[in-house]
């Protein structure tokens, strides 16, 4: 994604992972970061330009505005699990059964 957005690789860490300056999709200016997120396990997109609404968007959220539905259904396809369990069992009734 960082590609797709003109990124530049910025020569200091953030978290102790890679940052890159890329074009922000909202404003157009290339003052964005995008860096690894400290509270989870993904990158973070912030634009600290004034007036620019994008700030904090998750590499989920940008996918999903940005990259197009070739890209979103490859990244889905990677990251998404099933929680589907075959072992459920239905919700049994509390009142009397019908005849």
């Amino acid at each position: 994604m960082a590609s797709r957005l003109g990124g530049i690789k910025r020569r200091d860490n953030f978290n102790g992972k890679e940052t890159f300056r890329v074009q922000c999709p909202n404003c157009k200016k290339h003052k964005a970061v995008m860096g690894y997120a400290p509270t989870g396990n993904t990158y973070v997109l912030t634009c600290p330009v004034d007036g620019c609404t994008l700030n904090g968007v998750v590499l989920h959220d940008l996918i999903k505005r940005c990259g197009g539905t070739q890209m979103f259904d490859a990244w889905r396809k990677a990251r998404w699990t099933s929680t589907y369990a075959e072992d459920w069992l239905p919700i049994k009734s509390k009142g009397k059964q019908m005849p």
